[in-house]
């Protein structure tokens, strides 16, 4: 597990491309504070040059697989971040084919597959990854990021020098002007993420999850290489899926433990972490180290679940209690995610990453589980919805719009039918009650007027037309969704503590089965009584998991906002949003920011915990990122206390 950075065609001398890659590699050590590598070439002409760079988190072959790594005749090399958990197998077919190694690891591996099978290398590999060849003889660069986005690959482009890196920090130091996308902001308020391929910077771009990057004769482009369907293609019954499912998630969960460092898992007391807590625990020969993150406030503490699943399996496990320290955090973090990121759990994953850190150098997680197997209550809902009548849903529709106000469950009867339509997603927007003409200040709305961000979920929806309503669903989150918040949370928050982190569950082997199947496996026809979704992934684990985890109802990995912000976080959001420093930028209405801003009998709007969180976080970042460029990285974060429950 590594960061990776480099260039191509920039305009400097030797000695000054070595020391820029040096910087670019320097201020993302904490993807990889066990080594440094860099490598700087000439590159299409003269005066200009060409390098590839790497810090690197070791993991396997502790002693060797120093990067860049070269082909036999140094015509070719690599830098690479993630794990292919083939790469053995690959290693035999390559070396029947006349390759010879010169490291026991799986960077080289791929190197020597892009050799044999050029561009369509990264259909052999199984892992996550991110990685850049750069081929000497054609003066032509190679990249690709993994099937589901696991690991993030950024860009910049001019149409002359072509700047990438594991993360946006590393092009910064290539001096690439720092430039507002107004269109990437406009979507972050919708999304409360930048949605791929935009990023928050004009001009740098993200390789979305499953494409590759080429660079050659002066062009870049960029191409898909694999897609997840959905499409209904096996008719496995109920019986052979389960069988099929345990079988492949055995396999997933057994070639992610392959490390010759400390290994762990996080756990939640949910299903989906559970699960993979329960087959670790099947596969390995001593108690896996679990590590679970707990509040005081009650409601939104899951530490009871995650010691039960804990000591059903005789883990050795390690819990800590978040405590309120936002002021205090969230500066640092903010810098941390390169772009305004509003997913408020990002906290308790940074807290779940740092006391595992403590313990191993990786860590395996159930990320994935709702979206391939089905776990959002909205597909249950769809599935629903699409199974009544077309002439009897629109005459309920119609008159749901009839009934008084004040009838109870009006509004969740209209959220209801409505489904996944354009009304439903303009629901989930941050600022439902307002227009975007009231949301910003004149002169911004000029800039996004004609830009409708909640067509971009909307788009991907109706260009799979021929799927069931919930498959549809499930493929869009996968796309979006768990690509651009999901996975970026935790390669950030684990990443910054120098941890990797794997997710059987996100396996393409396994995904690729679940996804085939007749969707009514995954929702159970869409049977409210069937326990909170992911029916196949339940039945799978009926053997393993204790009924009380099994029949739990689903809770998001959520923090306590509203709490928060009835303490300092309130005065604290003011003093950053209504600072001079802000209303300069001139993006908001200043009517919208003094309603959100006002208290109510000397109390804070708590209401408004959700809109308030997402405007910090993004006023933060343009103070770190664009009004105050040096900022540092501050490495020391308070902790609070911790213990530990062996068995």
């Amino acid at each position: 597990m590594c960061g990776i950075a480099g260039f191509v065609n920039v305009a400097c001398r030797h000695e000054n491309a070595e020391h820029l890659i040096d910087n670019m590699c320097k201020i993302i050590r904490h993807r990889g504070p066990d080594d440094q590598g860099i490598w700087v070439g000439d590159g299409i002409d003269n005066g200009m040059s060409t390098a590839l760079g790497m810090r690197r988190l070791a993991i396997i072959d502790l002693a060797g697989s120093h990067q860049p790594i070269f082909n036999e005749d140094q015509s070719m090399l690599i830098v690479f971040n993630g794990e292919i958990y083939n790469y053995r197998e690959l290693q035999q077919e390559l070396r029947a084919r006349g390759h010879q190694f010169r490291t026991n690891g799986d960077t080289e591996t791929i190197l020597h597959a892009y050799e044999e099978y050029g561009d369509d290398c990264v259909e052999h590999l199984r892992g996550m990854f991110t990685f850049a060849i750069w081929d000497i003889k054609r003066q032509r660069l190679f990249a690709a990021r993994d099937r589901f986005g696991k690991k993030p690959l950024n860009y910049y482009w001019d149409g002359q020098r072509l700047i990438f890196g594991s993360e946006i920090k590393s092009i910064l130091e290539a001096d690439v002007p720092r430039e507002v996308n107004p269109i990437a902001l406009d979507e972050y308020l919708v999304y409360r993420y930048v949605p791929s391929p935009l990023t928050m910077f004009k001009n740098i771009m993200k390789v979305p999850a499953a494409h590759v990057l080429i660079y050659e004769n002066g062009k870049v482009s960029t191409k898909r290489y694999w897609d997840i369907s959905f499409a209904h293609t096996c008719n496995d019954d109920e019986a052979t899926a389960v069988e099929r499912t345990r079988s492949l998630l055995e396999e997933a969960t057994r070639i992610r433990l392959m490390s010759e460092v400390p290994l762990g898992a996080f756990l939640s007391g949910g299903l989906d972490s559970s699960v993979v807590v329960g087959i670790m625990s099947e596969l390995m020969s001593q108690p896996v180290k679990t590590f679970s993150i707990g509040f005081e406030e009650a409601s939104f503490n899951e530490l009871p679940h995650a010691r039960k699943v804990a000591q059903h399996f005789g883990t050795e496990h390690h819990e800590f209690f978040v405590k309120y320290d936002l002021v205090n955090i969230l500066p640092q973090l903010v810098w941390d995610y390169d772009e305004p990121f509003a997913d408020s759990s990002m906290l308790p994953t940074y807290y779940v990453s740092k006391l595992a850190r403590e313990h191993v150098t990786v860590s395996l997680s159930g990320d994935g589980g709702d979206e391939i197997f089905g776990g959002y209550e909205q597909y249950r809902r769809e599935y629903q919805i699409y199974h009544i009548p077309r002439l009897l849903r629109g005459t309920l529709s119609r008159a749901s719009y009839l009934l008084p106000n004040k009838v109870r469950g009006k509004k969740r009867l209209q959220t209801w039918l409505r489904g996944y339509g354009t009304r439903s997603i303009e629901a989930n927007m941050l600022f439902p009650d307002y227009t975007r003409s009231e949301l910003y200040s004149k002169d911004f709305y000029q800039q996004v007027q004609g830009h409708m961000p909640f067509e971009r979920h909307l788009d991907l929806y109706h260009a799979v037309q021929h799927l069931d309503p919930t498959a549809r669903m499930q493929y869009v989150d996968t796309l979006t969704y768990l690509t651009d918040d999901i996975l970026v949370k935790v390669d950030k928050a684990s990443m910054f503590n120098s941890l990797e982190t794997r997710a059987p569950l996100l396996d393409h082997h396994l995904a690729e089965y679940v996804a085939s199947l007749n969707p009514s496996l995954r929702v159970n026809n869409g049977r409210i009584h069937d326990g909170h979704g992911k029916h196949l992934l339940k039945k799978v684990a009926s053997d393993l998991l204790p009924p009380e985890i099994l029949e739990r109802p689903k809770r998001g990995f959520s923090v306590p906002l509203n709490t928060w912000f009835r303490k300092d976080v309130q005065s604290y959001a003011h003093d950053v949003l209504a600072s001079s420093q802000a209303r300069r930028r001139n993006i908001f209405s200043q009517q919208m920011l003094h309603n959100l801003l006002s208290t109510d009998g000397g109390r804070p709007l708590t209401n408004h915990s959700e809109v308030l969180w997402s405007l910090l976080c993004l006023e933060l970042w343009f103070q770190t990122y664009i009004d105050e460029p040096g900022i540092t990285t501050g490495e020391t974060i308070t902790s609070t206390s911790s213990y530990t429950i062996k068995k």
